[in-house]
């Protein structure tokens, strides 16, 4: 399902989206060189299409998710769609990581409340 809200926006309308969404926390690169951006999302012009993929830690291709497109729009149109999902992501990770916390803590309370310690 595309999202209607980048549907055939220009890369300045796709950038300002980016960053009106708060979007832009997150490491990204458009049309610009990649080579020295570790955990990005790309999107650039590689053999005659618009491709985008993810970066590694050491800013190399993350080869499982390559995705093209021949036409600018659509690239955009995707990259949006992987960015607010790049968001909605980093919400549950938050979430998995309070609770983790918050079940840690109440384990260790519960070891520090055993009889016979101080």
């Amino acid at each position: 399902m595309t999202d209607r809200r980048s549907r055939g926006k220009s890369l300045e309308e796709s950038v300002a989206t980016i960053e009106a969404e708060g979007l832009d926390r997150f490491a990204y690169v458009i049309v610009d060189d990649h080579a020295s951006s570790a955990h990005a999302l790309v999107l650039t012009r590689r053999d005659g299409v618009w491709t985008s993929f993810s970066t590694t830690e050491r800013a190399g291709v993350e080869e499982t998710g390559v995705r093209t497109d021949e036409e600018l729009s659509d690239a955009l149109d995707d990259f949006l769609r992987l960015m607010r999902l790049r968001a909605d992501e980093d919400v549950i990770m938050s979430r998995i990581r309070e609770k983790n916390r918050l079940a840690h803590e109440t384990w260790r309370a519960s070891r520090d409340d055993r009889p016979g310690r101080a």
